[in-house]
């Protein structure tokens, strides 16, 4: 009977490890798009009491409910629902910054970053917390953008000064410039002779009371259509076919989509890269660089005045942008941070 038992403690202690040893393989990071829009290391994720007769089974739910490494290496979630969501937010103890609210903690928010939105998001018991999901959903993501994009900022910042001071760069690092530049609509950028001014004014963050309150009028508070369909919260607009979702009030001579996305996350890189680069958003870049040239951050309030040419209503939808962020009090999102990465931990999906 004892040796009995000591065999069946031996098999589940094999199979508890092999269970783990597999959850540590499937999340070996790999390059690419959200490593890209993060620039923060991957976070392992946690099953919350698998049994020990799932792991002995190997029924495949063990693994995948302990989510799958999107090619970044930072494992994201895809709540099924709702309840879902919440769970994942209960157990990383996200909430919202408040208004008036003091300390970092308040304003730290976990690296929490949905593929796509859950299919009930609108189920909420109340217009509140349907809003407050949301908001708890894009600013992760918003946050990660415009991390990578000031870490990219630095280096830049960092090269342009060794150039200034009559220094060189090395081959690889004109390389990444040149690259980097090609991205942000500078394709023929040389650093020796090229105006790096106009490239910092483009290599900047977005304000994200701004960005949340154009995702929420786009999508409709993540209710829309492309949004559900297109993982599409910006409501940007694409001339190639078969390249997004067909508006239903589309005019008969028109052949625009409003473009489709494989995630949350490249929907929103796309937004930042569009408001970085696009000459309608001169003026926005502008602004944005003047405001840092006095040592202050612009806010989402000062700068959406130059979104006319964002949508066809112009001043109107400026005004509902602005509507938005002041209503719900969005403009607390702007000093709002990602936790740092060996604090942040996901439930399973």
């Amino acid at each position: 009977m004892a040796g009995a038992a000591g065999t069946f403690a031996g098999l589940m202690g094999i199979a508890v490890a092999g269970a783990y040893i597999c959850a540590i393989l499937s999340s070996i990071p790999s390059l690419g798009y959200l490593a890209k829009l993060t620039g923060a290391a991957q976070v392992a994720a946690e099953k919350s009491g698998p049994s020990w007769r799932e792991m002995l089974t190997g029924s495949g739910r063990f693994m995948a409910d302990t989510g799958q490494p999107a090619h970044d290496g930072i494992l994201m979630v895809t709540p099924r629902d709702r309840q879902q969501l919440q769970n994942h937010f209960a157990a990383l103890d996200y909430s919202l910054p408040q208004a008036g609210g003091s300390g970092q903690m308040l304003r730290a928010v976990p690296r929490l970053y949905l593929r796509s939105l859950p299919h009930d998001l609108a189920g909420g018991d109340s217009s509140g917390e349907r809003k407050r999901d949301f908001v708890s959903v894009i600013l992760p993501l918003v946050l990660a953008g415009n991390e990578k994009i000031m870490a990219e900022r630095l280096r830049v910042e960092k090269f342009a000064q060794q150039v200034q001071s009559g220094g060189d760069l090395y081959a690889v690092n004109k390389a990444w410039l040149a690259h980097l530049a090609a991205e942000y609509g500078l394709a023929d950028f040389d650093p020796d002779n090229s105006d790096w001014q106009e490239l910092l004014r483009r290599v900047d963050a977005v304000p994200p009371s701004m960005a949340l309150a154009q995702a929420a009028l786009e999508s409709g508070w993540g209710t829309s259509r492309f949004a559900k369909q297109g993982n599409a919260v910006f409501g940007q607009w694409s001339w190639n076919p078969g390249s997004g979702l067909v508006p239903a009030a589309r005019a008969r001579n028109a052949d625009h989509e409003v473009r489709r996305f494989n995630q949350l996350s490249e929907s929103v890189g796309a937004y930042l890269r569009n408001l970085n680069t696009h000459d309608y958003y001169d003026k926005f870049r502008s602004r944005r660089a003047d405001a840092r040239e006095r040592g202050k951050t612009a806010s989402g309030l000062e700068l959406v005045k130059y979104l006319d040419r964002y949508s066809k209503e112009g001043r109107k939808y400026i005004d509902e942008v602005r509507g938005i962020i002041e209503t719900n009090l969005l403009q607390e999102m702007d000093a709002a941070r990602l936790r740092p990465s060996n604090a942040a931990g996901l439930t399973s999906s």
